[in-house]
C-alpha cells in the first residue's frame, strides 16, 4: 500500500520510453541470456542514472525476457519489456521510473488473466535427453518468447491461446521446431541435430566465424564428437579418422608412444612438418608433438576440451605466418556460463588391455633347436667349411669323421653342449592384460559478471609389455570477469605433471634371446652368461624413468573502445622442466664389460613468453554491408637449458649407484638456447548482402633463427567466397527443397616453416681440449643468407547442403608448392667443413578432399546418421640441390626430383633356388666352372635363397650384365604413400541410448615390415618366430615357403631391399565404438543428481587387412638419415617396435 500510495502522491507526467531516454543513452548486453522484467530493470539501473519503482508483483506472472548479445537503445529496451501489458510509466524529477498498470483496466485485466492468460512451460531436452540451456521459446507470428534456463526449463504466458497458437523451438546446431498449443499447459520438446550447422561459429587465428562465412577450410571436432574419444587418448590421437587430409601417425600403443600429424602432406625434407598448436590463443612450441613427458599435448586434459579447430588452407592459417606451412590445429577450452549455478561432473573409467601380435610368436625351446639345427647345417653346406660359428651347434669331431667327398646336410651331428637347460616362453612372460583407470572432476558456473570451469584428471595408463606405464596428474582454471561495462578480464591457468616408464625397449630384448637361456641363478640372482642378448628381466630392472612438470598461466583484458571496436592485449607464460633417468645395471649388454652399471641423467627446463594485442572491428553498414577487421602485434620468446650427466662403472645397483659413486665420467654437457619471433599482422573481411564474401590477411615474421640477411618474412592471403543460395533464383520452395545450402570458395596465399635450429645461419664452435688444454674448434659453418621457407597454397572447394540438410558436406582441390625448402649442401672437403644448411629443395603437394555428413533417420526418438571423410595427397619433388638431385633415403626410400616422395626402390625377385646335393661343391672354391652364380661377392646361392630378377647393367644402362647389383638392378616397387585415406563413422541414437563407431581406412600403399629382414639377415643366437622362420626355407621346401632361409650373419643376401618385405598396407580399422546410456532424469527427481551416464567403449577392436605385421600403421621411426641430412620419415617403415592392442573400458559420469 505504501508503494501505492508513493505512485499515486508524486508529481507525475505520462511518457513514452523514447522520451524518457537520451538517444545515444545504451545497454550492452554481455551475453545471450533470459532474464525477468525485474533483472531487466536491475540492469538499465546499474548502467544509467534511473531507478525503477512498481508494485512487487506487477510482473509475477510476466514472460521471461530474451535479450541477445551485444548494445540495445535503453528506450528500445524498456519499449520491449512493457509492450505486452497495458502499463502508465512516469518519470519523476529525480530520473525515478514509476510504472502501474492502466486504472481503467486494472479490473478488467485481472479478469482477462484469470480467463485467457495461459501459462506453458515444459523442459527441452537434445537427442540424448540431456537439457538444452537458452533455446529460444518465440510465439509465432509475434515478439513474444522466452529461453531455457540451465536445466532446459522455460516457461511462457500466452494470451488467447487455441489451436492456431504456435511456439517455435529454435537452437544453434538443432533443426526448428514448431507445436501447436491449443490447451496444453505443458509441452515437453526433444531437438533434433541439424548436420548444417551454419550459424556454428568456429575459432579462426584472433578471432572466430559463422561456419557459413568462412572462405576457408576448416574442419571441426566439438564436444560431442570430443566426448566419445576412447579412453588414453590424446587430443592428438583422437583426430585419426575424423578429418579429410588429417593424416594421424600413432606410433604403436605403448603408454609412451609418440603421435604424428600431418595435413594436406608434407612440405619440409628436414624441417618441422607438424602442425602449429594454439590452445585458448597461445600457439605452442614445435616441440608438443614429440613423445617427450613435458609435451603440452600429454598433459592437456581431453574432457577440458570444448572444440578443435583445424586450420588446412592459406586464407584460414597464414594469420600465423611463418609457423603454419602445416596447417594449424586451434583447441578452445571449456569455460562457465553467466547465472549458471555449480555444475559438478564427476567420471570414471576403467580399462583392460589385450596385447594383439597378430599372430606373431616366438620359438619354445624345442621349435628353437629343430630351428637353429637347419640353419647351421645348410649354412656350413653352404659355406662349404667347418669354421668357429659352426662350432658352437655342430658337432666338429663328427664331422671331420665323415667322408668329405661324399656327405649331405643329413650327416651333421648337434653339438651336445650346444643348448641350456633353460626353458622359457619370453613373450607370454613379459606381456599382460592390465587394467589402467581414469578419473576427472569438472565444476562450472557463473555469476551476473563473471564465470569458472575448473578441472582435475588423473590417469594411470599400463601398457601390454611389462613395466611400462604412465601416471598424469592434470588441472585447470579458467576464468572471466566484466570489470565494467567495457572492459573484460580472463584468466586461464593449467598444469600438470607426468610420470613416465618406457618399457618398449622390452619387446627387442625377448625377440633376441634364447628360449633355453634360463632367468635366474640358483641364488636368484639374473643370469648373465649369454654375451650376445640381454636377460629380459635384466631389462625390466632397468631404470628408464622421466617425469615433468608443465604450468601455463595466460591473463588478458579486452576493452571496448566504441561500439564494435575491441582492443585486447594477452601475455602468457608456459613453463615446463622435465627430467629423465636411465640406469643400466651390471648384466645389461650396454658396454663390452657387462659388470660395469652406466647412469644417464638428462634435466631440461624451459620457459617461454608470448604477448599477443590486437584491435578488433565490428560494423554493419544499412542491411548488406559487414565488415570485420583486425589489427595485431605480437612477440615471442623461449629460452631453454638443458643439464646432462653420464657416468659407469658403479659399487653396486641398489645403493651406491648415485653420481659421486662412480668410477669414471663418461659425458657432462650443459646446453642453453634462445629464441625469439616479433609479427605484425591484419585482417579484413567484407560481406555484402549475405551473398559475396572477400577476405585478405597478411602477417610480417621476424625471427631470431635467421641472420639479418633474411630476417624478416612476409606472409599474404587472400579468399573470396559465393554463398549461391542466398541469390534470388535459388529461394523457390522447389529449390530449396533439394538445395538447402550451397557455397563456392577459393584462396591463395603464403605460409612458413621456421629453420630447425636456432643458429643454423652462424658459424658455431665447440670447446674440446689439446694438449690437455682447453680449446675451441669450429661446429658448422653458419649461412647469413639463409631464410624461410615458404608454402604457396592455391584451394577451391564447393560447400554444400541438400536435401533441407540432410546431406551436407564438401569437396575441394588445393595445392602446395614449398620453395626454399632447407636442405644441408655437401661442401668440398677443402673448406674444412663437410656441409652447410641453405635454400635449395622445392616440392609440389597437390590433393582432393571429400566430406560428407547423412542423415538416415531424423526423428524425435531416432536418430542415425553417417558420415565419411576421403582424402588423396601426393608430393612431389621439384629440386633438392644442385650435388643431388636423387637420395636414396633409409636405403629403401628414393628421393627425386621429378617424382612423387614415398618411392619404394628395390630388388624384384623370381623364386627360390634349389640346388642338389650333386649340384653342391662342397669343399672346393667358388668357381665358374661349379656353375654356381655369384650372389654378392663371394655369397653363392643355396637351397632356400631369394632369386633376384637382373634388370640392367652397369649404372642401370643396357640390358642385364649376369651380375646382381644393387644400385643398377633396383626398381620402381610402389610408394608408402596411400592412393586415398580417411575415416567414416555411424551415430545411432534412441531416446537416452547412444552408439558411435569410428573407423579409419587407407589403401593403395605398401610398407616395409622390417621383423623378417631383420630376422633373416643375422639370426645368430637369437631367437625367431613362427611368422618368419617357421615359414621358411629353412624348415620348408622352398617351394611352399614364404621366406628365404635364414642364415648367420654374413652368410647369404637374402635381406636386401625387395619385393618380398613390400606388404599390401591397405587396412580399415574400426578405431572406436562407443556405447552409452543416460539413466532417466525421473529417477533422481528428488535428489542432488541431475544425471547419470553409463559407458562401455572398445579400441581398436578389429582391423581388416592383408599386412602381416603388428598393424598396418604404426612402428615407425620419426627421423631417418642420409649422410648428414635428417630427412623426416613417413610411416612406411614398420619396425615392429610395439604390439598393437585391443581395449575394453567400462566408465560412469555422474553430474550433480
Amino acid at each position: 500500500m505504501k508503494t501505492c500510495l508513493l505512485l499515486f502522491c508524486t508529481t507525475l507526467f505520462s511518457f513514452t520510453p523514447k522520451e524518457v531516454f537520451s538517444q545515444n543513452e545504451k545497454i550492452k548486453i554481455e551475453t545471450d541470456q533470459i532474464v525477468t522484467v525485474d533483472e531487466v530493470f536491475k540492469m538499465i539501473k546499474h548502467q544509467t542514472n534511473y531507478t525503477f519503482i512498481y508494485k512487487a508483483d506487477l510482473f509475477e506472472n510476466y514472460s521471461e525476457i530474451s535479450l541477445k548479445k551485444g548494445y540495445i537503445r535503453a528506450e528500445k529496451l524498456l519499449k520491449k519489456v512493457l509492450s505486452h501489458g497495458n502499463f502508465i510509466s512516469e518519470l519523476s524529477a529525480d530520473k525515478t521510473i514509476s510504472i502501474k498498470n492502466k486504472p481503467s483496466l486494472i479490473i478488467e485485466a485481472a479478469k482477462d488473466v484469470k480467463m485467457q492468460q495461459q501459462v506453458v512451460k515444459g523442459v527441452v531436452l537434445d537427442e540424448t535427453g540431456e537439457p538444452l540451456p537458452e533455446v529460444s521459446v518465440s510465439v509465432k507470428g509475434t515478439k513474444r518468447g522466452t529461453f531455457t534456463d540451465f536445466d532446459g526449463n522455460y516457461k511462457i504466458q500466452l494470451s488467447n491461446a487455441n489451436e492456431k497458437t504456435v511456439l517455435i523451438f529454435s537452437y544453434l546446431g538443432f533443426e526448428e521446431k514448431e507445436i501447436v498449443v491449443g490447451s496444453k499447459t505443458t509441452i515437453n520438446v526433444k531437438m533434433i541435430p541439424s548436420q548444417a550447422k551454419l550459424d556454428e561459429v568456429v575459432v579462426i587465428g584472433y578471432g572466430t566465424t559463422k561456419v557459413k562465412d568462412a572462405t576457408g577450410v576448416i574442419s571441426r571436432l566439438t564436444a560431442k564428437e570430443i566426448e566419445t574419444a576412447p579412453m588414453g587418448a590424446s587430443v592428438s590421437s583422437l583426430l585419426e579418422g575424423r578429418a579429410a587430409s588429417v593424416n594421424v601417425q600413432i606410433n604403436s600403443a605403448s603408454p609412451t608412444s609418440n603421435v604424428n600429424i600431418i595435413i594436406r602432406g608434407a612440405s619440409s625434407l628436414t624441417g618441422n612438418n607438424q602442425p602449429l598448436w594454439v590452445i585458448d590463443g597461445v600457439p605452442q612450441a614445435l616441440e608438443v608433438t614429440s613423445g617427450d613427458v613435458a609435451n603440452t599435448l600429454f598433459n592437456l586434459n581431453i574432457d577440458d576440451v570444448q572444440s578443435i579447430d583445424i586450420l588446412k588452407d592459406a586464407s584460414a592459417s597464414a594469420v600465423y605466418g611463418s609457423r603454419a606451412a602445416g596447417g594449424v590445429i586451434l583447441v578452445t577450452t571449456k569455460r562457465g556460463k553467466l547465472n549458471q549455478k555449480p555444475t559438478f561432473e564427476i567420471s570414471t573409467r576403467a580399462s583392460v588391455s589385450d596385447p594383439d601380435f597378430n599372430g606373431y610368436e616366438f620359438f619354445e625351446k624345442d621349435d628353437y633347436i629343430n630351428f637353429t639345427q637347419a640353419m647351421h647345417k645348410q649354412d656350413t653346406w653352404a659355406r662349404g667349411s667347418f669354421d668357429t660359428r659352426a662350432e658352437e651347434w655342430l658337432d666338429e669331431q663328427a664331422f671331420f669323421d665323415l667322408n668329405t667327398s661324399e656327405w649331405d646336410m643329413s650327416d651333421l651331428v648337434q653339438n651336445p653342449d650346444a643348448y641350456y637347460d633353460g626353458e622359457n616362453n619370453w613373450l607370454k612372460e613379459f606381456s599382460q592384460s592390465p587394467i589402467s583407470v581414469d578419473h576427472n572432476f569438472s565444476v562450472r558456473g557463473g555469476s551476473e559478471q563473471s564465470t569458472y570451469f575448473a578441472s582435475f584428471k588423473y590417469i594411470d595408463q599400463i601398457g601390454v609389455i611389462k613395466g611400462g606405464k604412465t601416471e598424469n596428474y592434470s588441472g585447470r582454471f579458467n576464468f572471466d570477469t566484466r570489470i565494467n561495462e567495457d572492459l573484460k578480464f580472463e584468466l586461464r591457468v593449467s598444469g600438470g605433471v607426468r610420470d613416465a616408464d618406457n618399457k618398449d625397449q622390452l619387446l627387442e630384448s625377448f625377440r633376441k634371446i634364447r628360449p633355453d637361456i634360463k632367468a635366474f641363478n640358483e641364488d636368484g640372482s639374473f643370469y648373465t652368461e649369454d654375451q650376445y642378448t640381454e636377460n629380459p628381466y635384466i631389462t625390466l630392472s632397468n631404470t628408464n624413468h622421466s617425469k615433468s612438470l608443465t604450468l601455463s598461466v595466460t591473463g588478458s583484458l579486452e576493452y571496448q573502445i566504441v561500439d564494435g571496436l575491441k582492443l585486447k592485449t594477452a601475455f602468457s607464460n608456459s613453463y615446463s622442466d622435465s627430467e629423465s633417468l636411465r640406469y643400466y645395471q651390471q648384466g645389461s649388454i650396454r658396454s663390452d664389460d657387462q659388470s660395469l652399471g652406466e647412469r644417464r641423467f638428462f634435466n631440461s627446463k624451459s620457459s617461454a613468453n608470448v604477448w599477443d594485442n590486437t584491435l578488433a572491428y565490428s560494423k554493419v553498414f544499412g542491411d548488406k554491408h559487414d565488415i570485420q577487421a583486425l589489427l595485431g602485434y605480437s612477440a615471442e620468446s623461449r629460452i631453454r637449458r638443458s643439464y646432462l650427466m653420464e657416468a659407469s662403472n658403479f659399487p653396486d645397483d641398489e645403493i651406491l649407484n648415485n653420481f659421486g659413486s662412480e668410477a669414471e665420467i663418461l659425458n657432462i654437457d650443459e646446453d642453453k638456447t634462445e629464441s625469439g619471433l616479433v609479427s605484425q599482422f591484419a585482417r579484413v573481411q567484407y560481406k555484402f548482402d549475405e551473398r559475396y564474401i572477400l577476405a585478405g590477411t597478411i602477417r610480417r615474421d621476424g625471427s631470431s633463427r635467421f641472420g639479418p640477411n633474411n630476417r624478416y618474412g612476409t606472409f599474404p592471403s587472400a579468399s573470396a567466397a559465393w554463398l549461391v543460395t542466398g541469390e534470388n533464383f535459388m529461394q523457390s520452395e522447389k529449390v530449396k527443397k533439394y538445395i538447402s545450402f550451397l557455397k563456392l570458395r577459393a584462396s591463395y596465399g603464403i605460409t612458413g616453416t621456421p629453420a630447425n635450429g636456432n643458429f643454423d645461419w652462424i658459424t658455431l664452435v665447440d670447446a674440446t681440449t689439446y694438449n690437455e688444454s682447453p680449446a675451441i674448434l669450429p661446429d658448422g659453418l653458419g649461412n647469413p643468407n639463409l631464410g624461410w621457407e615458404e608454402s604457396a597454397l592455391f584451394d577451391v572447394g564447393l560447400d554444400f547442403g541438400l536435401l533441407d540438410d540432410r546431406l551436407f558436406g564438401s569437396v575441394g582441390y588445393y595445392e602446395k608448392e614449398s620453395t626454399n625448402l632447407i636442405y644441408r649442401e655437401v661442401l668440398p672437403g677443402s673448406s674444412g667443413y663437410r656441409t652447410v644448411s641453405g635454400n635449395v629443395a622445392s616440392t609440389l603437394n597437390s590433393g582432393i578432399e571429400f566430406n560428407l555428413n547423412y542423415d538416415i533417420i531424423r526423428n524425435v526418438n531416432h536418430r542415425l546418421t553417417f558420415n565419411l571423410n576421403w582424402a588423396k595427397n601426393e608430393t612431389e619433388i621439384l629440386s633438392i640441390n644442385a650435388a643431388d638431385q636423387e637420395l636414396l633415403i633409409g636405403g629403401a626410400q628414393i628421393l627425386k626430383a621429378g617424382d612423387i616422395v614415398g618411392r619404394w626402390l628395390g630388388l624384384q625377385t623370381a623364386g627360390r633356388f634349389f640346388v642338389n646335393a650333386e649340384d653342391a661343391y662342397s669343399f672346393t672354391d667358388n668357381t665358374t666352372s661349379s656353375g654356381q652364380q655369384t650372389h654378392y661377392g663371394s655369397y653363392t646361392e643355396s637351397t632356400g635363397d631369394i632369386i633376384y630378377i637382373d634388370q640392367a647393367g652397369e649404372d642401370g644402362v643396357g640390358g642385364p650384365d649376369g651380375v646382381i647389383d644393387f644400385d643398377d638392378d633396383k626398381v620402381d616397387l610402389g610408394t608408402s604413400v596411400p592412393k586415398g585415406y580417411g575415416g567414416f563413422g555411424l551415430t545411432y541414437t534412441y531416446k537416452g541410448f547412444r552408439v558411435n563407431t569410428t573407423f579409419s581406412y587407407a589403401y593403395g600403399h605398401k610398407r616395409l615390415w622390417n621383423l623378417p629382414r631383420a630376422d633373416i639377415g643375422g639370426v645368430g643366437n637369437y631367437n625367431q618366430s613362427n611368422l618368419v622362420a617357421g615359414q621358411s626355407a629353412t624348415l620348408l621346401s622352398p617351394y611352399d615357403a614364404d621366406y628365404p632361409r635364414l642364415g648367420d650373419f654374413g652368410i647369404s643376401n637374402n635381406d636386401e631391399i625387395s619385393d618380398l618385405y613390400l606388404y599390401n598396407a591397405s587396412y580399415i580399422r574400426l578405431n572406436s565404438l562407443n556405447i552409452a546410456y543416460k539413466l532417466p532424469n525421473e529417477i533422481f527427481n528428488n535428489s542432488t543428481i541431475n544425471g547419470v551416464e553409463l559407458t562401455f567403449q572398445g579400441t581398436n577392436l578389429f582391423t581388416i587387412t592383408k599386412y602381416p605385421g603388428f598393424s598396418p600403421t604404426g612402428g615407425y621411426t620419426a627421423t631417418t638419415t642420409n649422410g648428414t641430412n635428417q630427412v623426416l620419415a613417413s610411416d612406411g617403415i614398420d619396425y615392429g617396435t610395439y604390439p598393437s592392442a585391443q581395449v575394453y573400458s567400462v566408465g560412469v559420469k555422474v553430474k550433480l
